[in-house]
């Protein structure tokens, strides 16, 4: 009896050993399937979010490229560095993206690849931040060179409207000097005619440099001593004048008497020296009118006296030097 129940006992114990360890051993593989499971579902779940990581930046980088195709028509020279660096982040994302296929291939393989992920999903976090950094100095760049166009642009209309007037003013400079080589030949002809005329040098003809002219004659000339009645020679002389001042006929004309200081004795007719220098210039003006020999609309009537002398009242010849008659032919305009 006894010796029956130890070999039953004997027989027992190893078959509820055996069950026990088969029910650890199963305990355990379940346990470790399930722990599979998780990680797959936690790599599949990383997967998905590196996918949306990864078309956020392709994303972000097709809306760079848009806004540089946009600009470089004008901006071409100066896209040369933006291209170089648009191309090194293409290189660079190409780069990621092969590091995340490889990490994509692994996975499965290595129970620690997880930690491995979470490093790698790190620097991509770097990654994304120089990228935006990048992305930041690319617009400050495309800014900075859009500024410098314009300035580049405004410096060349500046140049262009500067060589503009400088050839625009180079054309008036040469009309204005072929006028005054006209003129002065013009009048060297028109003093040349009034000395021959007159049988000696009494006529002084200035070219001045703003384009007035002004031409110089002694009174007796033109007058009697203490006179205002034109003589026939001072009457030819008149008309020549007038011929030259016709060439003109844009261009107003002052006619100025002049006298010494020497008081008027004989104050019948006029009372001082003003009064005879304002007479002697109103009779020339007078006889530019006559016959329409000048436009009287140009001409004004000027009387100095005795208060604008060119030579010293001292001496017999300053005073018959400062009796004078000038025509001016003021500049244009």
């Amino acid at each position: 009896m006894k010796h029956n129940r130890g070999n039953l006992i004997l027989t027992f114990v190893p078959s509820l050993i055996f069950a026990s360890v088969a029910a650890v051993g199963w305990y355990y593989y379940y346990s470790e399937v399930d722990k599979n499971q998780i990680f797959r579902a936690d790599s599949i779940e990383v997967q998905q979010e590196l996918n949306s990581k990864l078309k956020k930046q392709q994303a972000r980088i097709e809306t760079i490229n848009a806004e540089k195709l946009a600009i470089e028509t004008s901006l071409q020279q100066e896209m040369n560095r933006v291209r170089s660096a648009t191309a090194e982040l293409k290189a660079e994302l190409a780069q990621r993206q092969a590091e995340l296929q490889s990490l994509h291939d692994q996975i499965g393989t290595v129970s620690g690849e997880k930690a491995q992920l979470l490093t790698q999903l790190e620097q991509e976090q770097k990654s994304k931040a120089h990228f935006t950094s990048l992305k930041n100095r690319l617009e400050q760049e495309l800014i900075e060179s859009r500024v410098e166009l314009v300035q580049r642009q405004v410096e060349q209309q500046s140049l262009h409207d500067a060589i503009s007037t400088a050839s625009g003013e180079k054309v008036r400079l040469l009309s204005q000097l072929e006028l005054e080589q006209k003129s002065k030949e013009q009048f060297v002809s028109l003093k040349n005619r009034l000395e021959k005329e007159l049988n000696e040098s009494r006529v002084e003809i200035l070219l001045l440099k703003n384009q007035m002219t002004v031409i110089k004659l002694t009174d007796e000339v033109l007058f009697n001593s203490g006179s205002a009645e034109l003589k026939p020679t001072g009457e030819k002389v008149l008309s020549l004048i007038a011929e030259s001042l016709n060439s003109y006929p844009d261009r107003a004309i002052s006619v100025e008497g002049h006298t010494d200081n020497v008081p008027i004795l004989h104050k019948d007719r006029y009372e001082s020296n003003w009064e005879l220098s304002a007479a002697r210039a109103l009779a020339a003006v007078n006889y530019f009118q006559q016959n329409n020999q000048v436009d009287p609309k140009r001409l004004k009537v000027v009387g100095y006296g005795q208060y604008r002398p060119i030579s010293s009242n001292e001496t017999a010849e300053g005073r018959k030097i400062n009796r004078r008659i000038e025509i001016k032919l003021l500049p244009p305009g």
